[in-house]
């Protein structure tokens, strides 16, 4: 190898270290300042209505409206929102802005100047003109509270900023205007109360408290249509085509011109503005920013974090500040351009061409001012100015290209670079960057460097690296290494500490002794879908950087914390980690880099704070020795020193952006940024919420975070600035917002949105109210009603147990009066029988007592069965007056019976009920018999309503009761209506003479 690096030396560095100049020229002749500033550029590709911008200008609230040759936007830091063609704004073709003192912003159009009403999202006409007009008028400028237009006849008018009324007109000199936008006049700044007009090549100056024209000047070579007037103490710069070097400086008051060199090495000044930004005097010429000073001297130039102009390719139209300090810069052809007030001192390292910029190592070497890079194409070296000087993309005498997973500064001040390719391996890298040779593989399998790799342990007499599955122990003295196998699973990283090596596979911690690198122990871990890097506090704490997440854990393995994007963590995908001074952790992710800070809070930079992309690779972190850091992506490394990485004091404004109720718009002005409370019936309660802060950094620079108080215990943070969207029950709400460059648990709200959704009327208080009285009354009717019924079974009850005392009274009479009777006549009888002898007495004496004694065994059968029980059926009352009519048929043979009548089965009486029921039936039956002279009687029954009704009927001589004697009517009609009112049974009698007797009796 010696004889070859000898004898080649010359090719192999003209094969493989392609020695490229300057990352950029020198951009200007004299040695002026860089500032680099962080900027975005937006085009079609973004949102614009097209490239091409007429205008722009700033509103009250921060958006960025743009003319366009056919149309108006305004931008509020993300989106691009049209704006059409209405009321009080009639045209939109080539129209222009002017930002009054006040913030107000007007509109010059065909149609004349119309006012944007920021509280209403409208807009409104304050100076009309003729459909004549074929220009819209020009904004001169703002003086005393007066704004001066410049109209197609040349004539000045004047409109009060306030209240937008005409205050003047003045007719000049100057040549009438024509419809040619390359022929539109020039306006200067003012300078002790006089603005400089330039009409096809004269300049005017005019004083605008005289109101008239004091001067004018025609030199003899074209003015520069687009190039600005700057009005300075009499005297007014501009640029020529007579010379691409040359301005002139033209004194009104001397009459004399003279030329100057604004050194620089450009070309023909076409297109030139000043403008007074950050305590900075900003003069873009062409496509090129620079700093001057009072005499217009360049003292520095503003370039992106790439160290290239803003719009390497096209000119600058127009330029204005924001109300955050950040600029804008509209282009001729390209779009617009928004340079950052506020800038993280973020540096880019890139060969300038992404698909070489893939870094997967990094080793920053402050001693010799440089800073090498590993990645997918080779090996790039940079210096301190951030300039590519070397680069290595293949190794000597061997095909293809190479991948440079591992770069180490070894002890000579040379380097060891890891390489993976068909024939890769480790070299010795030397500090000259002149030779570059193999050391010696003393493992036995020879297994090639993988993919991910990293640096683990380094003495003075050996490192230990790792790629993926594999260990490598490195001894540099003796230029070999050695290999040894960490798992057969999928490893991506590892970590030396106190002796062990730790990785990760199978949803296992591995642990091996670092000096046999034999497996110690194995500890379950799952649920981190791959571990892809590791660190090491101070404190001994191990912190895991998986695909899930932050996992922090003991030496033992037992998880401390665990980190996700649900309690804050910026993304849970985690490529690499390293701690800075403070001991707080820096990560990169997909989402930029984030650091871990001490109140469980995150600082984010992504690629809109100047980082090389947001999308970083697995263990490309390295720290130098003064603290600074350095993080590889997907296109380069950025670099930055923690402790400069602040977050920004920034006031911030957050609007609404649009409020939708069941995907219809909330409001009917669309002015949601001024909506403070919003009212909306039940059947509207599917709402959805955009927003957007504005403030000194780009809108996505932003973390938001939102809540619906009523809903959410917590903040939600809301990624990429995504739709918000509730559906809501009818009550109260508060939607709260908050914006910061750190997420924050405990944030007061920046906005808040008052949401009231109204119930359905039957949910509204006073429909409760009257529901509640009506349940009310209602309740308080059953319960009377209940009550009521109650009382009446109190009083049946009490009236039943009276009847039944009247019952036991008037059947102890019964017994008394009639059994006794009978019981006496028994004994008389008896008597008697004793003392008559003759046969014939004695058996009509003995026929006497048999009926006596049937009769007194049938009342006594009767009163005996009405007391056994508490109630009886309707079959056991129809059993008795069944058994009543069969008994009366032995006595009356010629009479006839007929029942046909089942009782109802469900049917229950209460016994005096009961015995009233069976009485009746036989005083009807024993009427029939005794009175009616009927060959038949007749019994029926129907159900009616929960009634059985009994139907008596005879075929006898009847009666009229009506026309009957009281004499006759006797006491049986009474007794039967009786003893029918004591039960509450109806009773009704039907009789004609000559047609017989039906009497029904209904029982309850």
């Amino acid at each position: 190898m010696r004889n070859l690096t000898g004898n080649y030396l010359p090719h192999l560095q003209k094969l493989f270290f392609i020695s490229l100049s300057a990352y950029f020229l020198p951009l200007f002749c004299l040695a002026q300042k860089a500032e680099r500033f962080h900027s975005f550029t937006y085009s079609v590709n973004e949102g614009l209505l097209q490239s091409t911008i007429y205008d722009i200008a700033i509103d009250k609230n921060n958006y960025c409206w743009i003319s366009f040759p056919n149309g108006i936007q305004k931008f509020d830091g993300k989106n691009f929102i049209r704006i059409p063609v209405q009321q009080g704004l009639p045209n939109d073709t080539r129209t222009r802005f002017f930002q009054c003192g006040n913030g107000d912003l007007l509109i010059s159009h065909l149609g004349g100047i119309s006012k944007y009403e920021i509280e209403k999202n409208g807009f409104r006409i304050l100076f009309g003109s003729s459909t004549e007009n074929k220009a819209p008028f020009y904004f001169l400028e703002e003086h005393n509270g007066i704004v001066y237009l410049l109209n197609n006849k040349a004539a000045i008018i004047g409109l009060n900023s306030q209240t937008g009324k005409q205050v003047s007109t003045k007719g000049t000199v100057m040549p009438s205007l024509t419809a040619d936008p390359n022929n539109s006049p020039t306006v200067s700044n003012i300078s002790e109360s006089c603005i400089a007009i330039a009409i096809q090549n004269t300049i005017y100056l005019w004083n605008l408290d005289l109101q008239k024209l004091i001067a004018s000047y025609t030199p003899p070579v074209a003015i520069v249509t687009y190039s600005s007037l700057m009005l300075h103490s009499g005297e007014i710069i501009f640029n020529t085509y007579n010379d691409a070097y040359q301005m002139v400086r033209y004194n009104f008051t001397t009459a004399s011109a003279r030329y100057f060199s604004l050194g620089i090495s450009t070309a023909r000044i076409s297109r030139m503005k000043m403008i007074r930004w950050k305590q900075k005097q900003l003069l873009y010429l062409n496509n090129r920013l620079f700093i001057v000073d009072s005499s217009l001297q360049i003292t520095g130039e503003m370039l992106n974090f790439q160290n290239l102009p803003f719009t390497p390719n096209n000119s600058f139209s127009s330029m204005v500040a924001d109300n955050f300090g950040n600029l804008y810069l509209s282009t001729v052809m390209n779009g617009m351009v928004k340079i950052m007030a506020n800038n993280y001192p973020v540096k880019y390292f890139g060969s300038g061409q992404k698909a070489q910029n893939h870094v997967i190592s990094i080793l920053p070497d402050k001693k010799e001012g440089r800073l090498l890079a590993g990645t997918t194409g080779g090996l790039l070296i940079f210096d301190k100015a951030q300039q590519l000087v070397h680069s290595l993309t293949k190794i000597p005498g061997k095909e293809g290209g190479v991948l440079c997973n591992i770069i180490i500064k070894d002890r000579d001040g040379g380097y060891l670079v890891s390489m993976m390719d068909k024939n890769g391996g480790i070299y010795k890298l030397s500090k000259d960057f002149s030779s570059l040779r193999p050391l010696t593989a003393k493992s036995v399998e020879n297994h090639l460097p993988s993919y991910f790799g990293n640096l683990l342990f380094q003495n003075d007499g050996e490192v230990l690296i790792q790629t993926q599955a594999y260990l490598y122990k490195i001894k540099p003295a003796q230029n070999a290494y050695w290999e040894y196998p960490i798992s057969t699973g999928y490893v991506l990283s590892g970590l030396y500490h106190n002796n062990t090596v730790i990785a990760h596979a199978f949803d296992e911690l591995i642990f091996l002794n670092a000096i046999d690198f034999k497996i110690q122990r194995r500890i379950p871990f799952p649920n981190t879908g791959d571990v892809r890097c590791y660190a090491a506090d101070k404190r001994g704490r191990i912190y895991l950087g998986t695909n899930n997440g932050i996992f922090v854990i003991d030496e033992n393995g037992k998880v401390l914390q665990r980190h996700t994007i649900a309690n804050g963590l910026p993304d849970n995908c985690i490529y690499a980690m390293a701690f800075d001074e403070e001991e707080l952790l820096w990560c990169s992710s997909n989402k930029g880099l984030f650091r871990m800070n001490g109140d469980g809070s995150f600082l984010q930079l992504t690629k809109e704070d100047g980082l090389q992309e947001n999308e970083f690779n697995t263990n490309a972190v390295a720290v130098a020795e003064d603290g600074e850091m350095f993080f590889g992506g997907v296109n380069g490394i950025s670099s930055f020193y923690p402790s400069a990485i602040k977050a920004h004091s920034e006031k911030l404004n957050i609007f609404l952006t649009d409020v939708k109720a069941n995907n219809k718009d909330a409001v009917a002005n669309n002015a949601v940024f001024q909506l403070q409370s919003l009212e909306l019936p039940h059947d509207k309660n599917t709402l959805s919420f955009d927003f957007v802060a504005m403030g000194s950094s780009n809108p996505d620079q932003y973390i938001y975070q939102y809540r619906m108080k009523e809903v959410d215990e917590e903040w939600i943070q809301n990624d990429g600035m995504q739709t918000v969207r509730y559906s809501l029950l009818p009550g109260r709400y508060v939607f709260q917002l908050y914006a910061s460059r750190v997420f924050d648990k405990k944030a007061k709200p920046m906005h808040e949105l008052v949401i009231v959704i109204t119930p359905p009327f039957w949910q509204t208080w006073w429909f409760r109210i009257a529901a509640i009285v009506l349940a009310a009354a209602i309740v308080g009717l059953v319960v009377n009603r209940r009550n009521k019924n109650v009382y009446r079974k109190k009083l049946a009850v009490l009236e039943a147990e009276h009847q039944l005392q009247l019952q036991r009274e008037r059947i102890s009479r019964d017994l008394h009066d009639n059994i006794g009777a009978y019981a006496n006549a028994v004994l008389y009888k008896t008597e008697l029988l004793e003392r008559h002898e003759n046969d014939l007495q004695r058996m009509e004496l003995m026929a006497d007592l048999k009926f006596a004694s049937k009769d007194i065994i049938t009342s006594l059968r009767e009163t005996v069965w009405a007391f056994k029980k508490e109630e009886y059926t309707a079959e056991d009352c129809l059993l008795r007056i069944r058994n009543f009519m069969q008994t009366l048929s032995r006595y009356y043979p010629p009479m006839q019976f007929h029942v046909h009548a089942e009782a109802p089965p469900e049917k229950h009486l209460h016994y005096t009920v009961a015995l009233n029921v069976v009485r009746i039936a036989q005083e009807i039956i024993t009427n029939a018999v005794k009175h009616s002279s009927a060959s038949a009687v007749h019994l029926s029954n129907t159900e009616n309503n929960g009634h059985w009704i009994l139907t008596f009927s005879d075929d006898g001589e009847g009666f009229d009761e009506s026309s009957m004697p009281a004499a006759q009517k006797g006491e049986g009609l009474a007794n039967l209506r009786k003893r029918a009112a004591e039960s509450a049974l109806a009773l009704l009698i039907s009789s004609e003479r000559g047609y017989g007797t039906t009497i029904t009796l209904s029982v309850p």
